[in-house]
């Protein structure tokens, strides 16, 4: 729990007890999941009604609309923000998992709407934004004409323009700009994109941009080949870039780190010496030691710490580096350790073997940090 939010790590559908799957049919893991998920949330004293943004991976993105009918009677309108995606694999062979962040009942949460946009909350089971207390919970985008339902023709650097328009108008309808965007994840189906993406990206936000990942995903819903999912921070929040003594300047449109409201929001890193530019030799454990070196002096320079990381996203070429990357892993975090979800996707950049992004709280004015685990 930090900042009035609830960050629940990433749930599948096994029995809690032997961590087996309750079932073979998605429709019956993903009410598990979404079951635990409700047990983390109450055990911090909050509702699923309260709930801001999920994550949804999917082993298979045929299984969408079962995953949909289930996960719908979870939670009432307006729903959370959400995005949804086919990874390439998940632990313990299971075919869905699902993550996301709560809001304490004495947040402030509210739907957004933007004017002249239809309706979508019948037909898919989640909002097209929730602002809670400070942030706005934008859920993931395609480069789609909202009234006509077309895909922007013109390959995937005019996707990307209008996806970014699209996110443009509901954090405007939030009350907020694209300039207090403070982190955004970008979804490709073919990282041969990545350069036209960023292209387009890098025209829409302001120096200093956000703070970002990005990576390629087995299949998205659709047949978009980006989407990309943002988190604004209210203007009054008090947006700031993070700044690394002796780090080179970045060669792509994000900033390695965003603070406001209380929160600091590292982009992901993967195994690069900062120096030459290339992976660090020795596999996935070396990689995993060099990111999170990495991500220590970005949430260091925020002024946070290690022990402060409330939640963090793993990304893994193969899971079969799993527990490769665990060991390392534990031994950067004390205990408690931040919330996390970890998957295999379908590629990073440059071929790297894992790739983290993580979130920390601030101090607060010389307080201790308002940050406190869950035991469920």
């Amino acid at each position: 729990i930090s900042n009035g939010h609830i960050y629940a790590s990433g749930m599948s559908g096994v029995n809690i007890s032997t961590f087996k799957p309750v079932s073979d049919d998605v429709a019956a893991q993903t009410t598990q999941a979404l079951t635990l998920v409700e047990q983390i949330v109450q055990a911090a004293g909050g509702r699923m009604s309260d709930v801001s943004g999920c994550a949804v991976y999917l082993r298979d993105i045929r299984d969408f609309a079962a995953v949909n009918k289930a996960y719908a009677a979870f939670f009432p309108k307006p729903r959370p923000s959400r995005v949804a995606m086919q990874v390439a694999a998940l632990a313990g062979d299971v075919s869905v998992e699902i993550q996301c962040v709560g809001a304490l009942p004495d947040v402030a949460r509210r739907e957004i709407v933007v004017p002249m946009w239809p309706d979508m909350t019948d037909k898919f089971p989640f909002s097209t934004g929730v602002v809670s207390g400070d942030f706005v919970f934008a859920s993931g985008a395609q480069g789609v004409d909202m009234t006509s339902g077309t895909l922007s023709p013109g390959g995937v650097r005019a996707e990307t323009a209008k996806t970014l328009s699209n996110l443009g108008e509901v954090i405007q309808a939030a009350g907020a700009s694209l300039a207090d965007v403070v982190s955004c994840a970008v979804y490709l189906v073919d990282l041969a994109d990545f350069a036209a993406m960023n292209e387009a990206y890098a025209a829409f936000f302001p120096s200093p941009p956000p703070s970002r990942v990005a990576v390629q995903v087995a299949a998205l819903a659709g047949h978009g080949r980006v989407e990309i999912q943002c988190f604004a921070a209210l203007p009054s929040a008090g947006r700031r870039p993070v700044v690394v003594p002796g780090w080179p300047a970045s060669r792509f449109p994000f900033s390695s780190g965003i603070a406001a409201g209380g929160l600091l929001f590292a982009s992901g890193l993967a195994g690069f010496d900062l120096a030459s530019g290339k992976l660090v030799p020795g596999g996935v454990a070396a990689e995993t030691a060099q990111t999170l070196k990495l991500l220590k002096q970005v949430v260091e320079a925020g002024g946070s710490s290690m022990a402060d990381v409330v939640a963090c996203a793993v990304y893994l070429r193969d899971m079969k580096d799993f527990a490769a990357m665990n060991k390392v892993y534990a031994a950067a975090f004390p205990k408690p350790p931040p919330a996390r979800v970890a998957t295999q996707i379908a590629g990073l950049v440059e071929g790297a073997s894992v790739e983290i992004q993580c979130t920390a709280a601030l101090p607060a004015a010389g307080a201790p940090l308002k940050a406190a685990a869950l035991v469920v």
